[in-house]
């Protein structure tokens, strides 16, 4: 006899005493999250910090990082949680508690030793279908990032290109080498 895994809803994840794991939920189900080791903390810090440097210099939209969760789908609930998230700015509703039931504008998820990339291809499509308007996955092994549109072929820029925030994040123009380390 096969039975059902337990479905959990987000308020569930959300409750979860914490053991030290990282988990997403996917239709309902608890998915570990591995630890991806310390080369991809550092570029998602990297991230993190210019994205966020952007954001308070310009007074324009939030930027999340440590892996905040955003709910996407109710009955079963889905919540994921991306590297770097950024809202545009009014997009979180004041006082929002929990996951925002709404998927980043930008969603930066940094490849992993462990992650095909198929797989990531996958992530990326999969935040945009949700709504999100722009999705890069960063690849420390090779510094580049690869940046998903809707309605457009994905476009990989090497480290001797510069990420253009486009109407995502207007005026934010940096070169790709900078997510990666601090000097050239």
């Amino acid at each position: 006899m096969i039975t059902k895994p337990k479905l959990i809803t987000a308020d569930d994840l959300l409750l979860m005493p914490k053991d030290g794991n990282r988990y997403e939920l996917i239709r309902g189900v608890l998915v570990p999250k591995m630890a991806p080791g310390h080369p991809h903390a550092i570029v998602v810090s990297r991230i993190s910090m210019l994205i966020g440097n952007y954001a308070d210099a310009n007074d324009y939209g939030v930027g999340l990082a440590g892996e905040p969760g955003h709910r996407l789908e109710r009955d079963p609930d889905t919540v994921r949680a991306p590297d770097v998230a950024w809202f545009a700015p009014g997009r979180i509703p004041e006082g929002t508690q929990g996951y925002p039931e709404i998927a980043p504008d930008l969603v930066i998820e940094v490849k992993s030793p462990g992650n095909s990339n198929p797989e990531m291809a996958a992530k990326a499509r999969m935040w945009l279908s949700y709504g999100s308007r722009m999705a890069v996955i960063a690849d420390p092994r090779y510094s580049t990032f690869t940046v998903y549109r809707p309605n457009a072929e994905p476009v990989t820029l090497t480290e001797d290109d510069v990420f253009d925030g486009g109407d995502v994040l207007p005026g934010f123009a940096i070169p790709v080498w900078r997510f990666f380390r601090r000097q050239r």
